[in-house]
């Protein structure tokens, strides 16, 4: 997440603060000293002063601002299938909703809902049998030396990709709904292993 300045820094400046940079820069104030009077980014500043210099004006150009791709009915279409379908990838969000949209608009448009895809919260569902099993397994192995557990091998598989995508389920939430059923996957080893 951004802070306070840095999303000030990607805000546009406003009319005050641009005829407040044109006259400190013709008082003669240096770049840093007025970036930081109007608490903005030096090449903010530098910017507006080229641009009054260049074009005598300053004034926003007509037709800068990004135009919206999607309309508000569409964006909340995409929320809600995020919901319902956390599990969604950006490419079926984008088929049921059926906007024709690069799959990045659909992040942002997420990612303005405060949605973020992450792994699922993978959890062992422990029954009462599972956890007997784990106990009589540390039980027979409680008295072992440094010499027995030398002969046991713990292996950790690594996942490596070849190619763009690795075949994991990832999941739109929010911040702190780590633990909710949707995003929960519960995982079954065979008795043996848990």
């Amino acid at each position: 997440m951004l802070g306070k300045r840095a999303r000030r820094n990607l805000s546009q400046l406003s009319e005050f603060e641009r005829s407040l940079i044109i006259g400190m820069k013709t008082a003669g104030w240096s770049t840093r000293r007025v970036a930081g009077q109007v608490d903005r980014s030096e090449c903010a500043v530098r910017n507006c002063w080229k641009q009054w210099t260049r074009i005598g004006t300053h004034a926003r150009k007509t037709g800068s601002r990004v135009t919206r791709k999607t309309t508000r009915r569409a964006d909340r279409r995409i929320m809600r299938q995020a919901f319902v379908g956390p599990t969604g990838t950006r490419s079926t969000i984008r088929a049921d909703v059926g906007v024709a949209i690069v799959p990045q608009i659909i992040s942002r448009h997420l990612a303005e809902a405060n949605l973020k895809s992450k792994g699922p919260f993978r959890a062992l569902p422990l029954t009462p049998e599972h956890r007997q099993l784990r106990l009589q397994w540390c039980q027979a192995r409680s008295m072992w030396n440094v010499t027995n557990w030398k002969k046991v091998v713990f292996s950790y598989e690594s996942r490596f990709v070849l190619g763009t995508d690795d075949n994991r389920v990832r999941v739109w939430r929010r911040p702190g709904e780590r633990y909710n059923s949707p995003t929960l996957f519960f995982v079954t080893l065979p008795a043996q292993l848990v």
